[in-house]
């Protein structure tokens, strides 16, 4: 089972979106996924009862508590008993001794971004504690960059200086860019189950480009993450 970080200090960063996102590409892909709640808020336990009222999640996508260390721990054994592929986590904010145990335990981490200064700061000091984080344990972890809530229009002259501050780190080349479709899933449920009730209905056509669209989008930035973890498996 690979283990996939979402991680940020900072709220707002798109972090549980992305997360979300790549969940539905990977239950589209026929995988069974994980998925950690490690954030205090539970945005993740609220999506699925969402999704699940609405007929839009789906048997292949379990939630598992994990806001502590042994949480975590008991989660963990949990996904490989039931034969997850994935588990996807979705960190909490700031350092901790949970934050911790998830970064060592991760065979990859996401540091979701938008493209304003402060997110860019904050995105900065979280890579940098991460890398630190398996420097200590003497271990090495792919860490990756990715662009959150990109506009869909032309970039602003401090949009583009900070996407380009980004390209010279460590970054996915693909982003999720600011769309109805992103901001609606944790009211609606799995991108590509709401995509197949939008297309079922004619007067829903308009509203299924848009989540078209996101959906390509996802499956791009999942695949860009399913490629490093294979280059790592590669590796080893």
């Amino acid at each position: 089972m690979k283990i996939i970080s979402f991680v940020s200090f900072k709220g707002g960063a798109g972090k549980t979106t992305a997360l979300m996102a790549v969940t539905s590409c990977l239950i589209e892909q026929g995988y069974k996924v994980a998925l950690f709640e490690a954030d205090n808020n539970k945005p993740i336990s609220e999506w699925s009862k969402y999704a699940i009222s609405k007929n839009t999640w789906h048997k292949n996508a379990s939630v598992f508590i994990a806001n502590n260390e042994a949480d975590f721990e008991s989660a963990y054994n949990q996904a490989l008993e039931t034969g997850r592929d994935f588990a996807l986590i979705d960190t909490h904010g700031g350092g901790s001794e949970l934050n911790n145990m998830v970064i060592v335990n991760s065979d990859a981490i996401i540091l979701p971004t938008a493209l304003t200064v402060l997110d860019t700061d904050e995105t900065l000091a979280t890579f940098k504690y991460a890398i630190e984080v398996a420097m200590a344990a003497e271990i090495e972890i792919p860490t990756f960059i990715m662009k959150t809530r990109v506009p869909t229009a032309k970039l602003t002259q401090a949009q583009n200086r900070t996407s380009q501050l980004l390209d010279e780190m460590p970054c996915l080349e693909a982003g999720l860019h600011s769309r109805n479709a992103f901001e609606d899933m944790k009211f609606k449920g799995l991108l590509h189950q709401v995509l197949r009730k939008l297309e079922a209905n004619p007067n829903d056509r308009l509203i299924a480009n848009n989540y078209r669209t996101a959906a390509k989008e996802a499956e791009s930035l999942t695949n860009g993450i399913l490629a490093i973890l294979k280059d790592q498996a590669n590796a080893a």
